[in-house]
């Protein structure tokens, strides 16, 4: 079973998504820190430096690494729908 939180930037997806994880027995996972951390730098850098071409290809290869696992509860960053 997995659960992906989608939405707007700073709607809350993170902040719920611990919570539902939680009430679940579920480990959570942030899409964006996840990048963040196989990047070694932080989103906005990413953009800055790299683009968001480059964003939206890191962004679709982690969450496709992350559907492929069961047991999660995901927030996704508020752009992965759209692409």
């Amino acid at each position: 079973m997995r659960f992906f939180l989608i939405g707007f930037m700073g709607v809350g997806k993170s902040f719920l998504g611990k919570a539902l994880a939680e009430r679940l027995g579920l480990p959570f996972v942030d899409l964006d820190e996840i990048i963040e951390e196989q990047e070694g730098m932080s989103i906005s850098s990413i953009f800055s430096s790299k683009g968001e071409a480059y964003f939206r290809v890191v962004e679709a290869s982690c969450l496709r690494n992350l559907a492929s696992k069961d047991n999660l509860v995901i927030a996704t960053g508020g752009g992965a729908p759209c692409f």
